[in-house]
């Protein structure tokens, strides 16, 4: 029997989400990384899902006049979070959660911190200050009146946003050079004796990567190739920072110059991943890093030298290592896929192999059985096996242990078995989407009704 739904006794969508936030500060257990990471986008499938799960989703709403909608809902509910937790956060306000919503905010927020030894609430203070709004229907009042002029609803909101984003943009510049602090770089690099305007080019890089295309780096990076004369330690302190960068955000380097990436150090910060290898070619042919690589990701060994990929071995061990199971598809494995040991192993692995390996797999019982002993992936071989196998009621049995039986690729003879029905009916009751393929006669004798 199913829990009856509280009944919202709230009047208002405010009333509503700010007792909810409430209840969720009250509750906090880390208030400190919300409070340093406030951008509400990234907590969608997160902090925003436990908000639908424990505050929506088990609410009788039938009596509100207000929009109900979970997920606009728990985005309201996380900035009033925000507003709770941080004082230059105003709940519903253009300006405010435009620029919390700005990846680049959130990231110069934090290295401001980092520096300066407190967030730059009074600098957002003032470029909020004298900011004019034009009024605006908030999306809930938009949903549930009958008289709104919504074309003007858009003009107002346009013009608004294009008011807040004029305004943040002159902030994140402004924000950008308190981080940055070119005066320190330029005094740094004088007193190693570094040519400034040799690094104007990488400064304006670092620049155009935060502006346009919203990834932050220290400014000190464009010291890293300087090794040998701004000494070991502040070497290792500004690696140290882009490393970190590096393996929160990999992706980060396909927008810096490679050569950053002769460091070993660097190399390993993002050899981590598949593809990396494929844009280091004086990695490709090196055993310590194409190992490093594959044990992370065994898949990378498409991007490895032809030595490596012609030595039996290594494809064994980059099977081994393969991140997501499924790497018989790479063209690389053609030459692999007749070889027995490492087709067994790599089913082993994950089932889904099965689909690329050579054909003459498909009627190998064994294989197959071993295929279906991995009950839960949902990538099911069972359709590619032979018809032979197909008709093999062990087989069958096995696939019915499945969240989702594959009844329709099933002989038949086995749609009419009455000792795969009797297992199929106790393992997944009446439900009609397990035996819609199943014979006629069968379906009469579990009085299974079709839908």
């Amino acid at each position: 029997m199913s829990k009856e739904r509280e009944k919202v006794k709230c009047k208002t969508e405010l009333e509503f989400i700010s007792e909810v936030a409430d209840d969720c500060v009250a509750n906090l257990k880390d208030r400190e990384y919300l409070i340093s990471n406030p951008y509400a986008i990234d907590y969608h499938f997160s902090y925003c899902l436990y908000i639908r799960n424990h505050y929506i989703h088990n609410r009788d709403f039938s009596d509100v006049d207000f929009w109900a909608e979970p997920d606009y809902l728990s985005s309201k509910i996380i900035r009033m979070v925000f507003a709770r937790l941080i004082p230059e956060y105003d709940y519903d306000n253009e300006f405010i959660e435009s620029l919390f919503d700005d990846k680049r905010f959130i990231q110069l927020r934090r290295e401001y911190k980092a520096i300066y030894g407190d967030y730059p609430a009074a600098m957002v203070e003032e470029h909020k200050k004298d900011l004019f709004f034009e009024p605006a229907l908030s999306m809930s009042e938009i949903r549930t009146s009958d008289n709104v002029d919504i074309y003007k609803e858009i003009e107002v909101y346009k013009r608004n946003h294009e008011k807040s984003r004029e305004r943040i943009e002159v902030l994140l510049r402004i924000l950008a050079e308190q981080v940055w602090r070119l005066d320190n770089l330029r005094k740094t690099a004088e007193e190693c004796g570094i040519d400034y305007e040799k690094l104007i080019p990488k400064i304006q890089e670092i620049q155009r990567i935060l502006f346009e295309e919203s990834e932050y780096i220290p400014v000190e990076v464009c010291l890293l190739p300087y090794e040998k004369v701004i000494g070991h330690n502040r070497y290792i302190k500004y690696r140290r920072r882009l490393s970190k960068l590096l393996d929160e955000h990999p992706r980060l380097m396909e927008k810096l110059d490679l050569s950053y990436f002769n460091d070993r150090v660097l190399a390993k910060s993002v050899l981590k991943y598949r593809w990396p290898l494929g844009l280091l070619p004086q990695y490709q042919d090196d055993e310590e890093m194409v190992k490093y690589s594959l044990s992370y990701s065994g898949e990378a060994i498409e991007y490895a030298s032809k030595r490596f990929l012609n030595d039996r071995e290594w494809v064994k061990f980059a099977i081994e290592h393969s991140a997501d199971g499924t790497i018989m598809y790479l063209d690389c494995m053609k030459p692999y896929r007749k070889d027995k040991e490492l087709v067994y192993l790599a089913c082993k692995i994950k089932r889904w192999n099965f689909v690329y390996v050579d054909k003459s797999y498909r009627d190998d019982f064994d294989l197959a059985k071993l295929c279906l002993t991995q009950i839960g992936d949902q990538n099911t071989i069972y359709s590619y096996m032979s018809a032979r196998l197909r008709g093999n009621k062990e087989l069958a049995m096995l696939d019915l242990q499945e969240d989702f039986p594959n009844t329709e690729y099933y002989s038949s003879k086995l749609r009419n078995d009455d000792e795969i029905a009797a297992e199929l009916f106790k393992l997944h009751g009446a439900d009609s989407r397990a035996w819609y393929h199943m014979s006629k006669r069968l379906k009469k004798k579990y009085k299974i009704e079709e839908k």
